[in-house]
């Protein structure tokens, strides 16, 4: 019986790769090319290091000698002039002197321009030789150019400037704000020189202190760049010159880092991230990415970047002097200059390496063969089932771990097939149910917008009849004073339910990233008054007090979205008073950073009411989140705060709170609002001065609305001024009007019945005889698609409803060319205005010294509401005084508390002389 056979000894595949090469491979090999690199690396980075050092420092050291020259040589000027040593009023003798220092190369350019407004330059330019242009007394405003030959004598005039006037220069108006030599701010481009140019203006002052005049040298940066185009820094090192906001100056491979204008005489820098050189635009870059900005480079630093897979060495310093130059100097060095040195080192390591790896290679060649077979069935069995053919077995013999592996993919193939099949079905199912909750989802979106769409006309259409008679009797002359302050209230209060009505439709607008603000020009004090107005209604109605307390540094006229701000206040202040039974709510308004284009201000609202607790802090600015008692959260609708939050937001602000239960809460938020100074312009309509008629002949307007109480509203708004109403109740109805009376202007509706007013806009504007009519939409639905589908039907402008008289008036204007006729205020017998617009103060009856003394004194105290009712009750007290009151009223209307001081000073001053 034969033995069996004895069963070959498999080998582990660990010990065929590993032992015979790994060791041999790592040991030769790695050993020693990580000495020769660490050596490399090292000579490189010693070589680049004192390099860049060097090439900067000597950058630095001559480009800040050029920028002296100007500085000395208008020294001696300066010097010569403070000490009496030269008259610079005589400028024959003046114009010798220049002479001599410009033709001796010192400076280019050299000017000087006195306070009286007179001049004297001379100039080295590129066509003429060396030109003087002298603007004496005798010729002013006018400049004559002359040239001068090689001993500085006017041998021909070259033409005459008609007006030049030195002290509006830029070089000159340096100096009188520095009181110190400067730099002008950026290079310019030299008319003479027709090249990049900078000047140095030295202040010249008087025994007195006084300003005399100003010296000024001029600069070519040309000089700076024949400089670095001459200084070598290593083999292809280049050099290039930045100021603070990354602008190029000069380089040592771009001749004219700048866009030249040579029609108009003007220069543009270029950005040092833009340059046409690539290794300027990824240095530059560099930079930003290491630093942040080139602000905070201040001392000298060193860094390093990848470009075109090549190691770059850059060496960043300060050129800074102390008349204002503050750039900064970049020397960039690749790392190819170098490597010389290391050169033959490297060549030593790589004839090592290929030693070893040839002697590994030819045994690894022999090994890999025996492995590489099995591992090839594996590689193609792998292929066909990620190709979809899961039917794969592979048999492999002769490896320990290969057989090993081999049995591991078969059950592995085999498992994957079952579960593939699994997935496929579990998807579909998946599938089907996303698609089917997909379209739920769509469907409620859809249901949604249009909901808001909705709702949204028809709350508005009822609040344009409330505002819209508010405004109308507002314009009454019957009404008394006190009842029109009332109405004031009706329409500020209506106003405010307008915006919370808004609420929704703006948290549509956020959750679709869709909300933008609208900034304009306002008067800030009396858009305060009016939010702090509406507030102390609602805390006289709660039982608490309300504090103003506004920064007396406050702007007169700032730009911001009027609608925007106050619905963030009154969103703070409402849910303030809301959450206080006892003790008060302030509002303080305070400029933290005064400028003269902006200004930093900080709304701050501050109650003494039940508070939020610590845990509760995080969710109050959460959509549809309300905190705190349960019954005070059924007043509003969670919305406010987080509609605030993102308008605040959209300001560059942030809404932050501090509160502690029981003791109160503090909201407050900084934002920057540039200053307006023509807001009496943009708003002349709402300044105080009531719109009564307009010049030249009747217009026509035609109303076409199916609601009467929106055709009400206009008709009862323009019929007073003279305006011809006509009416119609739907599209066809108002089509047939135009036909008949061609009136001068159309207000329609959109949602009417017969014909709406996209069909009426397109029958006239497909109409030859009416395609011209002008036609303004008028329409609750206020989103922004339908404001555009009614100008892309045909509509010349939109008009929101509720209407604002305001804006109703200014469409009006434009589409109408109307000059508005506005009433100003008269005796009983014939007109007397003032340069105010109010009456003549010898032709009014005034109430006794101590009523005057009184209001005086609320006027001095800046207390408007209290100031007000005391008027009002003089005036219901006796009818004699209705004209003065009538004055006070329409002043503290428009905030005018210094008018109303100087006036009630001049009534007591008349009233004691009448005695």
């Amino acid at each position: 019986m034969p033995l069996p056979a004895k069963p070959k000894r498999k080998l582990s595949l660990r010990s065929l790769l590993i032992v015979p090469f790994v060791l041999q491979i790592f040991a030769a090999v790695g050993l020693t090319g990580y000495i020769s690199l660490r050596n490399g690396q090292k000579a490189v980075n010693d070589v680049a290091s004192q390099l860049r050092h060097e090439m900067s420092d000597r950058l630095n050291l001559q480009v800040l000698n050029y920028l002296k020259e100007p500085y000395i040589a208008g020294q001696v000027i300066v010097a010569a002039a403070q000490e009496g040593q030269l008259d610079v009023t005589d400028f024959t003798k003046l114009e010798r002197t220049l002479w001599r220092l410009v033709s001796q190369n010192t400076v280019e350019d050299m000017q000087i321009g006195l306070s009286d407004g007179t001049s004297i330059a001379v100039e080295d330019t590129l066509d003429d030789g060396i030109v003087s242009r002298i603007s004496n007394k005798a010729r002013l405003p006018q400049r004559l150019f002359y040239q001068l030959d090689d001993q500085g004598k006017r041998i021909a005039l070259l033409k005459t400037q008609a007006k030049f006037d030195p002290r509006p220069r830029p070089w000159y108006q340096v100096v009188q704000k520095a009181r110190k030599p400067a730099w002008t701010s950026q290079p310019y481009f030299g008319s003479s020189s027709k090249t990049a140019s900078m000047s140095l203006s030295q202040p010249i002052y008087k025994n007195d202190g006084t300003l005399l005049g100003v010296q000024k040298s001029t600069f070519r940066i040309v000089k700076i760049h024949r400089f670095l185009s001459e200084l070598k820094v290593g083999q292809t090192g280049q050099t290039f010159i930045i100021d603070r906001s990354g602008n190029l100056i000069a380089s040592s491979t771009i001749k004219q880092p700048y866009i030249l204008d040579f029609k108009n005489e003007e220069l543009q820098q270029i950005p040092a991230v833009k340059a046409e050189s690539s290794v300027i635009r990824t240095t530059a870059q560099a930079i930003l990415d290491r630093f942040g900005n080139f602000n905070a480079i201040q001392q000298s630093q060193q860094l390093d970047f990848m470009l075109d897979n090549q190691r770059q060495f850059v060496q960043v310093s300060a050129i800074q002097d102390e008349q204002g130059i503050n750039w900064l100097s970049v020397v960039v060095v690749p790392e190819s200059d170098f490597m010389a040195q290391i050169n033959a080192n490297t060549r030593s390591t790589i004839l090592l390496c290929l030693g070893a790896l040839a002697a590994t290679t030819a045994l690894g060649f022999l090994t890999s063969r025996w492995i590489t077979k099995p591992i090839l069935q594996l590689q193609k069995a792998s292929q066909a089932i990620s190709s979809g053919h899961l039917d794969q077995t592979v048999q492999v013999q002769g490896i320990y771990e290969l057989e090993s592996l081999a049995d591991s993919f078969n059950q592995m193939a085999g498992q994957l097939k079952t579960s593939f099949v699994e997935l496929e079905t579990r998807v579909e199912e998946r599938t089907a149910e996303l698609q089917a909750a997909k379209l739920v989802a769509d469907r409620a979106n859809q249901a949604k917008s249009e909901f808001l769409a909705n709702m949204s006309h028809e709350l508005r259409t009822p609040l344009n009849g409330i505002l819209g008679y508010a405004q109308i009797l507002n314009r009454s002359k019957a009404l008394p004073i006190k009842e029109r302050h009332g109405v004031e209230i009706i329409y500020q209060c209506g106003s405010h339910l307008l915006t919370l009505i808004n609420d929704v439709l703006d948290l549509s607008k956020i959750e679709a990233r869709k909300l933008e603000l609208a900034p304009k020009a306002i008067h800030f004090p009396s858009f305060l008054q009016g939010v702090a107005e509406i507030c102390r209604i609602r805390a006289d109605q709660q039982g608490i007090d309300f504090v103003y307390d506004p920064d007396p540094q406050l702007p007169q006229g700032i730009f911001a979205d009027e609608k925007r701000l106050r619905q963030v206040l009154l969103n703070l202040l409402g849910n303030a008073i809301k959450f206080t039974d006892n003790g008060a709510v302030t509002l303080k308004v305070a400029v933290t950073k005064p400028a003269n284009l902006s200004s930093r201000i900080k709304f701050q609202v501050e109650d003494t009411g039940v508070g939020i607790a610590p845990d509760q802090l995080d969710k109050i600015f959460q959509a549809f989140e309300q905190v705190g008692d349960r019954k005070r959260q059924a007043e509003g609708t969670g919305l406010g705060l987080a509609i605030s939050q993102r308008i605040v937001q959209l300001m560059n602000g942030q809404i932050q709170v501090k509160s502690q239960p029981g003791v109160g809460s503090d909201f407050w938020f900084e934002v920057e609002l540039p200053i307006a100074t023509d807001w009496a312009q943009q708003n002349s309509i709402t300044t105080g001065k009531q719109i009564i008629g307009y010049a030249g002949q009747r217009r026509s307007i035609l109303v076409v609305d199916d609601r009467w109480e929106n055709r009400a509203v206009l008709v009862n708004l323009l019929e007073p001024l003279g305006f011809q109403l006509v009416e119609a109740e739907n599209g066809q109805a108002g089509l047939e009007k135009i036909r008949q009376s061609q009136p001068d202007l159309v207000i329609t509706d959109l949602a009417m019945p017969v014909m709406d007013g996209f069909e009426l806009l397109k029958q006239i504007r497909s109409s030859n005889d009416l395609q011209h009519q002008k036609i303004i939409v008028s329409s609750a639905s206020v989103a922004q698609i339908d404001r555009q589908m009614s100008l892309d039907a045909g509509g010349n402008d939109f008009l929101a409803k509720p209407v604002e008289i305001s804006e109703l008036f200014n469409l009006l204007a434009a589409h109408l060319a109307l000059k508005w006729n506005y009433e100003t205020a008269s005796n009983d017998s014939q007109p007397s205005t003032t340069t105010t617009g109010l009456q003549n103060p010898e032709a009014i009856i005034l109430p006794d010294p101590l009523a005057l003394k009184t209001l005086l004194e609320l006027a001095q105290q800046g207390n408007l509401k209290r100031l007000r009712e005391y008027t009002e009750q003089i005036a219901d007290a006796n009818s004699r005084y209705a004209d003065f009151a009538a004055q006070i009223l329409q002043l503290a209307r428009q905030f005018k508390v210094e008018e109303i001081e100087a006036l009630l000073k001049q009534y007591l001053t008349q009233e004691k002389a009448d005695v």
